[in-house]
C-alpha cells in the first residue's frame, strides 16, 4: 500500500475489524509528518515520537490512543532500555520502534494464521505487541536471576575477590533497575487497557488483556523479589569485606604486641645507667634473649588460640 493510500482506506467506510497497520524503526521527521497527516494524528503525539526519550503511558487524543511502551534488548551483557510508540484507531495500527532492534513480523505472521482472533480489530493487535513486549521481558529477568545465582556461589569463596563481587552486584542492580523502568509501568497501563472505555476494545478482547496484566504483575513480583535478593547479596558481601578487614587488623594487633616484648626488654636493657640490676651478670645477654624468646612465644600462643594469629 502507497503512503497516501492510507487516508483513503480510512476515509472510506469500512466494516468492523478492518484496520491499516503501518511499523516504522527511527523514522525521520519527514516520515512522521506524513503519517501524520494521513492518520490524522495529533501534533503533542508525533512531537513525543519525534523525540523519543517518553516515560511510558497511555494517552488519549480523540479517538486515537496513543501508548509508549519501553522494550529491553540484551546485547552483549549491556541491556538497552529501547522504545515502542504505538497509535491506534478504530481502523488502524501504527508502531514506531526507538532503539529496539527486533520488531514484530513474527507476531503479525501469527495474527494473519489466527483470522478469527484479527477480525477483532485494532485491539487484537494492541493486545499483541503489548504481550509479545511483555513475553520477551521474561528470558531478561531469568538472566539477572541466573547472574545472581552465580554471584552468589562467589560471595562464600574465600579465594574469590570480594571487591570484584561488589563491582558485578552494583552492574547486576543497575540492570535490574533498567528492567524496572520498563516493568512498573506496564502494571498501571494493563490495567487501565482492562477498563478502558474505546472502541477498539471489544469485550471478547478483555480476557486477552487480563492475561498480560497477570504475566506482568508476575514479572514485577520477580522483580521485588530480586531487588530483595541483591540488597541481601550486597549486605552479605560488604560485611565480609569488613570481616576480612578486621581478621587483618587483629592479626596486625597480634604481631604488634609480639613484636613488642623484645623491644621492651632491649629498650631496659639498652638504657646508660651506671647502677642497674644483672649488668655485671655474666648470663645478663642470654637472660635477657630469654626473656624476649619466651616472652614472645607466650604471646603468640595466646593470640593463636584466640586466632588474632
Amino acid at each position: 500500500m502507497e503512503i497516501e493510500a492510507i487516508s483513503n482506506f480510512l476515509d472510506a467506510q469500512q466494516p468492523a475489524g478492518a484496520f491499516v497497520w503501518v511499523a516504522l524503526f527511527e523514522p525521520t521527521t519527514e516520515v512522521l509528518e506524513k503519517m501524520q497527516e494521513e492518520f490524522n494524528l495529533h501534533e503533542l503525539a508525533i512531537e513525543d515520537t519525534n523525540r523519543g526519550s517518553q516515560r511510558p503511558k497511555i494517552e488519549e487524543y480523540g479517538s486515537t490512543l496513543f501508548l509508549v511502551l519501553h522494550t529491553i534488548e540484551q546485547h552483549g551483557e549491556e541491556f538497552v532500555d529501547g522504545e515502542l510508540h504505538v497509535y491506534c484507531g478504530e481502523h488502524f495500527v501504527l508502531t514506531v520502534r526507538h532503539r529496539a532492534e527486533t520488531g514484530f513480523k513474527a507476531l503479525r505472521s501469527e495474527l494473519e494464521h489466527d483470522p478469527q482472533f484479527l477480525a477483532l480489530g485494532p485491539g487484537a493487535a494492541l493486545h499483541g505487541l503489548i504481550d509479545t513486549v511483555v513475553d520477551r521481558l521474561f528470558p531478561e529477568v531469568d538472566a539477572l536471576e541466573d547472574r545472581l545465582d552465580k554471584l552468589e556461589e562467589t560471595i562464600f569463596d574465600a579465594k574469590n575477590d570480594k571487591r570484584v563481587t561488589a563491582e558485578a552486584l552494583y552492574a547486576l542492580k543497575r540492570d535490574t533497575m533498567c528492567v524496572r523502568r520498563a516493568v512498573t509501568p506496564l502494571v498501571e497501563i494493563c490495567s487501565r487497557l482492562l477498563t478502558h472505555k474505546h472502541p477498539i476494545f471489544r469485550e471478547e478482547l478483555r480476557p486477552y488483556f487480563r492475561d498480560v496484566l497477570d504475566h506482568v504483575t508476575r514479572i514485577n513480583e520477580s522483580l521485588d523479589n530480586l531487588r530483595d535478593m541483591e540488597n541481601s547479596a550486597t549486605q552479605t558481601n560488604l560485611s565480609l569485606i569488613t570481616l576480612a578487614e578486621s581478621e587483618v587488623t587483629k592479626k596486625l594487633a597480634g604481631w604488634g604486641a609480639i613484636l613488642m616484648v623484645p623491644s621492651i626488654v632491649g629498650t631496659i636493657y639498652g638504657m646508660n645507667f651506671k647502677h642497674m640490676p644483672e649488668l655485671e651478670w655474666a648470663y645478663g645477654y642470654a637472660y635477657a634473649l630469654g626473656l624476649m624468646v619466651v616472652g614472645s612465644v607466650a604471646l603468640w600462643a595466646f593470640f593463636r588460640k584466640i586466632k588474632w594469629v
